[in-house]
């Protein structure tokens, strides 16, 4: 098959452009009414009510650690489990499971399917990065010892890059796997969001666009992924 018509079989259905766009205007909206924000007080009450580990003097979106290890040293044993349930969305961890998995289906001839999967991953992480460094938040309030104290790290945390590589990653171990599993992996990737919002890394609105932009890089995987595999077995992915 040439070239060009590969890259016509993979790209997208009307039907999943139609997803895409609406996604996309979703993503769109969420943004405007956390920057406006509009949704101050949904992201307050999180912090209030469901973030018990939240320490606001300590809190920091710019430690290294979290690169190259599951959690913080000194915590509790909860904050620990939960930091570890997130750990394969770390940049690290994620860029192994992924990077892992494009070389596997280009050394077996997939490279449609290898290339959205790095290509995914790599945008995603982009648009992190220019979310966080073009969009601003509220202010948002954590209390210690009765004192109302600003979360200066969650004024730029839209969106979620855990979120977003949360969902490539268990779509390249779906990928891997063959569909087996894939209730498992959903589950994880389902506890993702929760889990980033009860260790204190993210609000629900920074979790909501990742799972957005997340869910777009899906399309765009899936029917690269699948226009490499037999009819029978398009289904499981």
């Amino acid at each position: 098959m040439a070239l060009r018509e590969r890259l016509l079989a993979a790209a997208p259905s009307r039907r999943e452009w139609e997803l895409i766009g609406a996604l996309g205007a979703a993503l769109v909206l969420l943004a405007i009414l956390v920057v406006a924000g509009t949704l101050t007080r949904f992201d307050q009450f999180a912090l209030d009510h469901l973030m018990p580990w939240l320490r606001p003097s300590a809190v920091s979106h710019n430690s290294s650690a979290g690169y190259w290890r599951p959690f913080p040293l000194g915590i509790s044993t909860g904050a620990k489990l939960v930091d570890t349930l997130t750990y394969p969305c770390s940049l690290l961890i994620s860029a192994i499971v992924v990077g892992a998995a494009a070389l596997v289906f280009w050394r077996n001839g997939r490279h449609l399917t290898a290339l959205g999967l790095g290509t995914a991953w790599a945008v995603g992480n982009a648009i992190e990065w220019a979310g966080k460094h073009t969009l601003t938040r509220s202010a948002l309030y954590g209390t210690t010892d009765g004192v109302r104290i600003h979360v200066g790290s969650y004024d730029d945390s839209f969106p979620s890059g855990h979120m977003i590589r949360g969902i490539i990653v268990s779509y390249a171990a779906v990928l891997l796997l063959e569909g087996r599993w894939s209730w498992a992996i959903a589950v994880w990737a389902a506890l993702v969001g929760p889990a980033l919002v009860l260790q204190s890394a993210h609000t629900p609105t920074d979790v909501f666009g990742g799972a957005l932009i997340g869910l777009i890089l899906l399309v765009f995987m899936r029917a690269a992924a699948r226009s490499e595999l037999a009819p029978q077995r398009q289904r499981k992915l």
